[in-house]
């Protein structure tokens, strides 16, 4: 297993940091990556299932975990790599801890397994540092100050 993670502290409530990564149809006008969601099975709760386009691959996820206003995990396991997206947001002073992780779990043997999980771990990595820097902005408006 190989994970990749990105976490900044956000200006802004933990009830509004939880309602912008809650809105998971809203998720393509914050997050970089992602081109559309193309279908969503009601409201983000347990057991709700979203299809997401990025600009690499299509997937469909499913809400696993969902302990408001704390925590969600997200799962796909489409192809030869399972994918559990890990949220988890912390009330600090005036602004919310915003800490996101993805592990990546190849289904292939071995080595050929190993060098997978690292290989996709580059645009995870890549994909988990701009949403946490893209939340951070949709309430600060400064990539300066992006952790």
């Amino acid at each position: 297993m190989r994970r990749v993670e990105a976490e900044a502290l956000v200006g802004a409530s933990r009830d509004e940091v939880w309602r912008l990564y809650d809105d998971i149809a809203g998720t393509p006008r914050w997050v970089p990556g992602v081109r559309e969601i193309l279908y969503v099975s009601g409201p983000a709760r347990r057991g709700t299932v979203y299809r997401e386009r990025t600009r690499v691959a299509t997937a469909q996820w499913e809400i696993v975990e969902y302990r408001r206003p704390t925590r969600q995990v997200h799962e796909t396991g489409e192809g030869s790599l399972h994918r559990a997206r890990i949220l988890t947001f912390e009330a600090r002073g005036s602004g919310t801890w915003v800490h996101q992780a993805v592990e990546l779990r190849s289904r292939l043997w071995g080595p050929i397994g190993w060098l997978h999980e690292l290989l996709a771990g580059v645009p995870a990595a890549i994909d988990v540092q701009g949403t946490v820097a893209a939340a951070k902005r949709s309430f600060e408006g400064d990539p300066r100050h992006l952790a």
